[in-house]
């Protein structure tokens, strides 16, 4: 059966929150809501093409100049090590983020690639939740196993990329903020994505 990891961390959450909002409508202006091979995706999240989510594909929020930067990418890093049991070895991570409003739900949804083989170690997922108020829970799957997680603001939460996830029902009156992240082995990055398609992860030794 699969596990779940969660690290509380001491990542400055009020800020990073600030500067996702900021960024939000430049994001939604500058790129489009198109994923792999131009298409519409907002990753099946049900977020709509009107959100960060649908330009998941086109930044990256660890390649951003800000001073917590550096905290996110430690406690990725830590947790994938924690995760796997894997020392001094290089990863590759690729980090958007979902901006939920009063009405907005993340739909069931899982990040594997098709007709790929793979463990842990090579192809992890996570979030880390930058602004959430106690209201909502994800929620995790795999056949007829089903785990509830409350969203903590403060925690990295990292899963298998095969496992299906999603939230309840946002209902508050300000913005529910999550970073989601993949994180790739050295090995399977190279082998799994196409080099057109490599610009915007980020590589963490």
């Amino acid at each position: 059966m699969y596990h779940i990891k969660q690290i509380q961390t001491d990542i400055d959450s009020v800020e990073l929150s600030k500067l996702l909002l900021k960024k939000e409508p430049e994001i939604i202006k500058k790129y489009p809501p198109t994923g792999f091979g131009g298409n519409f995706s907002d990753g099946n999240t049900g977020l709509g093409e009107n959100s960060t989510t649908s330009r998941f594909y086109h930044y990256n929020v660890l390649s951003w100049n800000w001073e917590g930067t550096d905290l996110l990418k430690k406690y990725i890093k830590l947790g994938y090590e924690e995760y796997t049991g894997l020392k001094d070895t290089t990863i590759y991570v690729h980090c958007w983020y979902n901006v939920m409003r009063k009405g907005d739900q993340i739909k069931p949804h899982k990040h594997i690639p098709a007709d790929l083989e793979y463990t842990e170690n090579h192809y992890l997922c996570g979030h880390f939740n930058a602004q959430v108020d106690g209201t909502t829970s994800t929620f995790y799957q795999l056949e007829d196993h089903t785990e509830k997680l409350e969203n903590i603001t403060g925690m990295i939460t990292l899963f298998p990329s095969y496992v299906f996830h999603w939230t309840n029902l946002y209902n508050g009156n300000s913005q529910r903020i999550t970073c989601a992240f993949d994180i790739n082995s050295k090995e399977f990055f190279e082998y799994s994505i196409n080099p057109d398609d490599r610009s915007n992860w980020v590589k963490i030794e």
